[in-house]
């Protein structure tokens, strides 16, 4: 007997063969990207998945009661628009932007390469940095990052260096070098301004816009006002990154960090 092929069927393959090609083209571009590898192994489990329900012509619905179908079809759907609300909050936030200008101007660390250089995202950032204490030379910046396991010196060390290259002063950059997540990024940033009499908690948060809505979040849960000033994100690294910060910024609401 011919085995037809379902359109939803190749609708989903075909959706299984671009998630493995947009892992591929970004492996390729970008180096190493966090969470990356969700596409491969989703791309993969998903072809996998519907090539063996074509095969061997099995539909689910036949197997499923009516009642126990239409609870999971609600549920997809549920989560589903959960999904896309959520998304469409980050990408608000992420272009969202006061003219307010904040007492000291916080930049959150990305992830270095190759152990001791600046990543585009992180690059982005501190260009964005670079542009605020240019608007105001005399503004403190605080530079917030640690150092991960196959980092040679912390992040807050390769952009206070990037920003003394460029000439702001020294004494201008205060280095937080102990965060491992945007959370403690927050939290040690606040002990290094009390640590040098730095009463405003106002500040100019620099990061890029897939990351604002969390970081916006969790900062003003460890007590500062923000003024965001958001950086630009890697141009075609934008569906990976802004998936991972679903589950992130859900992480958030759930744990706080």
């Amino acid at each position: 007997m011919k085995k037809t092929w379902k359109y939803s069927h190749i609708l989903l393959i075909g959706i299984a063969i671009a998630a493995i090609l947009y892992w591929q083209f970004l492996t390729i571009r970008y180096d190493t990207l966090t969470f990356l590898n969700l596409f491969l192994y989703g791309g993969l489990l998903l072809g996998i998945t519907i090539f063996l329900l074509h095969y061997f012509q099995i539909n689910i619905s036949d197997y499923m009661p009516k009642k126990l179908l239409h609870l999971f079809q609600i549920g997809c759907i549920f989560l589903l628009s959960v999904f896309i609300l959520i998304e469409g909050s980050i990408i608000y936030s992420g272009y969202h932007e006061t003219s307010e200008q904040g007492d000291t101007v916080l930049v959150l660390g990305a992830g270095l390469v190759h152990g001791n250089h600046i990543s585009l995202s992180l690059l982005y950032r501190l260009q964005r940095a670079y542009e605020e204490y240019q608007k105001n030379p005399n503004v403190m910046i605080v530079v917030s990052g640690g150092q991960g396991s196959d980092e040679t010196i912390s992040e807050a060390e390769a952009m206070k260096q990037w920003l003394v290259d460029r000439n702001v002063k020294e004494s201008h950059i205060l280095v937080e070098n102990r965060s491992r997540n945007t959370s403690e990024n927050f939290r040690y940033t606040m002990e290094i301004m009390n640590k040098h009499g730095i009463t405003s908690k106002h500040i100019s948060l620099v990061t890029n816009r897939f990351h604002m809505k969390r970081a916006v979040y969790l900062g003003e849960l460890n007590g500062f006002t923000i003024s965001p000033k958001p950086a630009d994100d890697l141009e075609y690294a934008q569906l990976c990154f802004y998936t991972r910060e679903f589950f992130g910024l859900v992480r958030a609401y759930i744990f706080h960090y």
